[in-house]
């Protein structure tokens, strides 16, 4: 097996797929890329057996062949090089390969490719076709709120419903939830709501960059295809929570607020807030807004006062810094809404003003206020 090709273009490529590739496995096969040569075609693989995706990458090729060569090893090299040509000159009945470059040699030992596992084979079922700026904005605005919980599953992925007339992207943790809602100008349908895992769509918008991406289902994976990739994920089998009915329809108490000096009030206040709850107050009352934070343990505490449009009865309720700068760093725009009704139950955050084709709903659960 050889072939030459420019390692900023290979560098390119491992950086879209690196992050497919588990850092430990109980398979050492599995911390590999796949590299499979026919003609001048080079098609490097990458799969952790849930996700899986394969980048095509013009070479000019000298000998065909298929091998496993070691993805942390291959990638800091490629990435300390310089831009030149490299030659890769493989030994596959040896697994021995030595890449060279006009100032450099370097040898590594690879696996055989016969003992890299089969990517299962995709019959997609439907299909959807969106550009790639969409699916970027879907997965900026829920992934952060996916759960980290291995013991509740479904959780851990993006809820994806489609009925004909719309996208809708939800997430949640339990402590926060985030819901985006897109009208396509032509309609899309799945036939079937899916749950995607976090890291698929992660390194799905690592890799994207313009065009279209066609996003197809079968019964229990999801494809996405665009450019040279494809992209192929197991779904998360799992009934997702009946998020609709945790979002409340009464908050009738709305604030009004700019974005920036409300998250750089939150993450100043929270220096001294609880290490435990993190959590910051909020007073509101007639066009202002009181920020608060005290820490019993060390004695510290801090107060701010911002100006918003707020006229309905005061309020006073507690929130996660954490989560709410998590939530206001994935709105666009200058203004936020936030919606209240008690200080027990959840709140609402909207962007003050969003595109017609867009609904974006943020929701965060109250921290118990200290005595």
């Amino acid at each position: 097996m050889k072939f030459t090709v420019s390692t900023s273009d290979l560098q390119r490529v491992l950086a879209k797929i690196g992050g497919v590739v588990p850092t430990k496995s109980p398979m050492p096969i599995l911390e590999t890329f796949l590299f499979e040569l026919v003609n001048s075609t080079l098609s490097i693989t990458a799969t952790d057996q849930i996700v899986s995706s394969t980048i095509a990458l013009q070479v000019t090729g000298a000998e065909d062949g298929r091998i496993a060569i070691p993805a942390k090893r291959l990638t800091d090299t490629v990435r300390s090089l310089p831009v030149t040509d490299a030659t890769f000159v493989i030994d596959t009945a040896l697994n021995k390969i030595r890449i060279t470059t006009p100032n450099g040699e370097y040898s590594l030992t690879g696996e055989s490719a016969k003992e890299y596992p089969v990517v299962p084979e995709f019959k997609g079922t439907s299909e959807i076709v969106l550009d790639s700026s969409v699916l970027r904005k879907i997965v900026h605005r829920t992934a952060f709120a996916v759960s980290m919980d291995e013991l509740r599953p479904a959780m851990m992925g993006i809820l994806v419903q489609t009925n004909g007339k719309e996208i809708r992207a939800v997430s949640t943790d339990g402590h926060r939830l985030s819901r985006f809602i897109y009208r396509p100008d032509k309609g899309a349908q799945l036939g079937r709501d899916i749950i995607v895992p976090a890291k698929a769509l992660g390194i799905l918008v690592k890799g994207l960059e313009t065009g279209l991406c066609t996003l197809s289902t079968s019964d229990t994976h999801v494809r996405f295809q665009y450019e040279q990739t494809v992209l192929v994920s197991r779904l998360i089998e799992e009934t997702y929570p009946n998020y609709e009915s945790v979002i409340p329809a009464d908050n009738a108490k709305l604030l009004t607020i700019n974005k920036d000096e409300l998250t750089s009030s939150i993450r100043r206040v929270a220096l001294y807030a609880s290490a435990s709850t993190h959590q910051v107050r909020f007073d509101a009352a007639s066009n202002a807004l009181k920020l608060s934070a005290q820490d019993v343990d060390f004695g510290g505490e801090a107060h701010e006062v911002l100006s918003c449009q707020y006229s309905a009865e005061p309020l006073e309720i507690g929130f996660n810094a954490m989560y709410l700068v998590d939530i206001l760093s994935h709105i666009d725009g200058e203004q936020v809404t936030m919606r209240f009704s008690t200080s027990t139950r959840a709140g609402i955050v909207n962007p003050a003003e969003t595109l017609p084709q867009e609904d974006t709903l943020m929701l965060i659960m109250p921290v118990r206020l200290n005595t």
